[in-house]
């Protein structure tokens, strides 16, 4: 997303015409993920890629009848079967937004999206499919720049077409870690994980331990109930969290609202009959199984750990080496 901004914000200042071409749905394989983008000008596409080959030809085609109108459009293209030679099969929607040269409210949102990227800190950009501005927001889906709808941090869920007229991303600004429970070892954990690269959110109920004081490498603290992580934050998919609260029926609460959605890593620290109470009660209220296994119960690597300080280090350990898996293939 940094090369796709800059690319696009050194287009508006050449005062070149421009589209950003986003990938918004997909049926059938696909070589790119829902989110892929490119920018496109008269001479071409300047940076990114939606995939390659005939279908992004295709919509690069396309893409260049819309530039000399200045529209904006949706346009689909690659069924099943239909595109002899190519790699996947499948059929791809993707979003046209028109960005007009030196456009003020373009070039003012490039460059603050640019600014919180490189400040590390998260967000969504929210793009409206009918060509209206977009919206920059915060981690909680309050506005940065432009307008948001009433209601945005319950759109903020990342690569899905909501309502039909809105498309969101979160802003890559590195991995974050979602520490849920701000006791001895998250105390001890939280300056680990800061000091490999995840930016760090604690999330306690307690205000004595929710404190920045007790979490200065925290990125966030946030004191608030467990069961109302929606009102106060927003999980992306990209997100490593751990659930090592005071109790199972808190460690619970989380997971059920975690749960609801795929995430890079989910951990809960606690032995067998922690891990059977919670397990039993996510299969009950129906979490699919195969979810629920992918939860890395007890937390961390086996390595001996008693001590606050040593399960800190299985579980950062644990974690890095889950951030190397999720980046193979990806040319983090």
């Amino acid at each position: 997303m940094r090369k796709i901004f800059a690319a696009l914000l050194e287009q508006l200042r050449a005062g070149n015409d421009a589209l950003l071409v986003t990938l918004v749905a997909q049926t059938g394989s696909g070589p790119r993920d829902l989110g892929a983008q490119m920018v496109l000008t008269r001479a071409g596409r300047v940076a990114g890629t939606i995939g390659g080959g005939t279908g992004e030809r295709e919509m690069t085609r396309f893409g260049l009848t819309l530039l000399d109108g200045g529209q904006s459009a949706l346009h689909t293209c690659g069924r099943h079967g239909e595109q002899p030679g190519a790699a996947c099969f499948g059929e791809i929607t993707v979003f046209f937004q028109a960005v007009a040269a030196g456009d003020p409210d373009w070039t003012a949102l490039a460059e603050a999206l640019l600014e919180r990227i490189g400040q590390r800190r998260g967000g969504w950009l929210m793009l409206r499919l009918d060509g209206g501005a977009p919206a920059l927001l915060d981690e909680d889906g309050w506005p940065v720049f432009g307008q948001a709808p009433e209601g945005a941090a319950a759109l903020c869920r990342p690569f899905a077409l909501k309502a039909g007229n809105a498309f969101v991303l979160p802003l890559e600004v590195g991995e974050r870690a979602v520490i849920f429970g701000a006791g001895h070892c998250a105390q001890a954990l939280v300056p680990l994980l800061a000091s490999v690269g995840f930016r760090v959110t604690v999330y306690d109920d307690r205000p004595e331990l929710a404190a920045a004081a007790l979490f200065p490498q925290a990125e966030r603290v946030i004191c608030a109930p467990f069961d109302r992580i929606g009102e106060h934050m927003a999980l992306a998919r990209g997100d490593y969290i751990v659930a090592m609260s005071s109790t199972h029926d808190s460690d619970l609460c989380v997971l059920r609202q975690v749960l609801e959605t795929e995430h890079a890593y989910t951990g809960m620290l606690g032995g067998g009959p922690k891990r059977a109470f919670v397990t039993g009660k996510l299969l009950e209220d129906g979490v699919p199984k195969e979810r629920v296994e992918r939860v890395h119960t007890p937390v961390g690597l086996s390595i001996g750990a008693v001590t606050p300080a040593e399960i800190a280090v299985s579980i950062a350990a644990e974690m890095v080496m889950a951030r190397a898996k999720n980046r193979e293939g990806t040319g983090i």
